[in-house]
């Protein structure tokens, strides 16, 4: 087995997270430990803000006193569906916003065939693989179009980990046109909007590696920074990207559910 030194510190409370030396933000930074829970020094660790600040130090080459960790293959761990027990309310706030742009029929048919359920104002989106396996579940709470800073997992691993994959992974179809954006909401915007194609997201910009797992598809970041790295990182004789909003008056950010949302502006 390989061994190392250092690893991230598992998160444990708000109290094991620090203030980013690099955007300054608190709670944000995570720090490496060794296998006698001692801190690397302060520079090394790694900021969760990744898209907008992106803070990575690792310390490689820095020695440390303490026994070396040995590397173990993590076992992918699923959600059991018994457990997914959330329902649909269609005065959930992003929810009757939808209705608002595309009736109740269509939204709650779209919620459905993604699995997408609500809780109060939180959205529970989750991620089903091509084996209809539950993977992972994300909570994000909204304000009518846009979310607020709340976002977290319902669902804690018992004795494996966690693997993300990509929303809506379980819709694929070798035939058929598949579109990625970034957002949970813009694929459902879109799913709605453009119905010729099956709409997935990565989930965050920095997740674009998951879609290695369809073998053709077109890709659709969000206009500035995320176009950039995606087509850094994309195969382009795999992936084509569309640069629609890189061409659009819109503000760096967007995304085609703002532009989507704006058709409908009088």
């Amino acid at each position: 087995m390989d061994k190392y030194y250092w690893k991230l510190e598992r998160y444990k409370g708000k109290n094991s997270r620090f203030r980013c030396p690099n955007c300054r933000v608190a709670r944000q930074y995570t720090r490496f430990i060794n296998a006698d829970g001692e801190y690397a020094p302060y520079e090394f660790g790694i900021c969760n803000r990744k898209d907008k600040c992106g803070y990575c130090n690792h310390p490689i080459g820095f020695k440390s006193t303490a026994p070396a960790f040995e590397y173990k293959e993590e076992i992918q761990e699923f959600i059991n569906w018994d457990d997914y027990n959330f329902g649909i309310d269609t005065e959930s706030a992003l929810v009757s916003h939808l209705i608002k742009r595309f009736g109740e029929e269509k939204v709650v048919e779209t919620l459905k065939k993604y699995y997408v359920r609500t809780d109060g104002d939180f959205m529970i989106f989750p991620q089903v693989d091509r084996y209809n396996r539950l993977c992972y579940v994300k909570k994000m709470e909204y304000k009518g179009f846009n979310r607020s800073k709340y976002i977290y997992t319902p669902f804690k691993p018992k004795n494996g980990v966690f693997k993300q994959c990509l929303f809506g992974l379980h819709l694929y179809s070798p035939t058929a046109d598949i579109g990625v954006v970034e957002s949970e909401k813009t694929a459902l915007y879109c799913a709605m909007e453009y119905p010729y194609k099956i709409w997935m997201s990565t989930g965050g910009e920095h997740l674009i590696k998951n879609i290695e797992v369809i073998p053709r598809a077109t890709v659709y970041p969000d206009k500035g920074k995320a176009f950039k790295n995606w087509k850094k990182k994309l195969d382009r004789s795999m992936y084509d990207i569309d640069d629609s909003l890189e061409r659009s008056s819109l503000p760096d950010g967007s995304d085609l559910a703002d532009f989507i949302e704006g058709k409908y502006i009088k």
